[in-house]
């Protein structure tokens, strides 16, 4: 079990770091075209974060998922590209340590693997985000719920399939 949570060679750490570099740019990207089109709604950002949050933990593990996360949140935070980059904080460590624990449980050979792991990330995420949607934002909770719903549902599904084809991809290519 222990093999399948964590890992903490050195090849793990950096790249951690660079993935989360790689990440934090995306991140940004998604997020300015988000904040121009819905910015209650963050799909591309929220598709973009499950994304790589599932990638980086399948690839380095733990405690890379959480180093990359905070990479990323606390540039958020630094940038000010978004009023709730503090909760990022939140759903990017929660969000990476949920998407372990249940694929750890899995092969993660099988997209509904990679679907049941992105629920979790997604669902316990996008209530961090909520949270900074009804605080920060002073949204109602309906409207931030279903909000968040709707970021959950397409995050995990666009994530999902995404995930699974990148990591597939890379144990072809015996790069992991």
């Amino acid at each position: 079990m222990y093999e399948k949570l964590f890992r903490t060679d050195t090849k793990a750490l950096v790249g951690s770091v660079i993935v989360g570099i790689v990440m934090l740019i995306m991140m940004q990207v998604t997020g300015r075209i988000d904040a121009v089109l819905d910015p209650t709604l963050l799909l591309l950002n929220g598709t973009c974060w499950a994304f790589f949050t599932g990638l980086i933990v399948l690839m380095y593990k733990q405690p890379a998922g959480i180093i990359a996360g905070l990479v990323e949140a606390i540039v958020a935070m630094a940038t000010g590209y978004s009023p709730l980059a503090f909760f990022f904080i939140f759903a990017n460590i929660i969000g990476s340590i949920v998407y372990s624990l249940i694929a750890m449980n899995f092969s993660m050979e099988k997209l509904s693997h990679h679907i049941f792991a992105m629920i979790g990330c997604t669902i316990t995420g996008n209530l961090c985000v909520m949270a900074g949607l009804i605080y920060v934002i002073h949204l109602d909770w309906k409207i931030a719920l279903l909000s968040s719903s709707i970021t959950t549902l397409v995050g995990t599904i666009v994530a999902g399939i995404l995930t699974k084809s990148v990591y597939g991809a890379l144990q072809k290519s015996s790069l992991l």
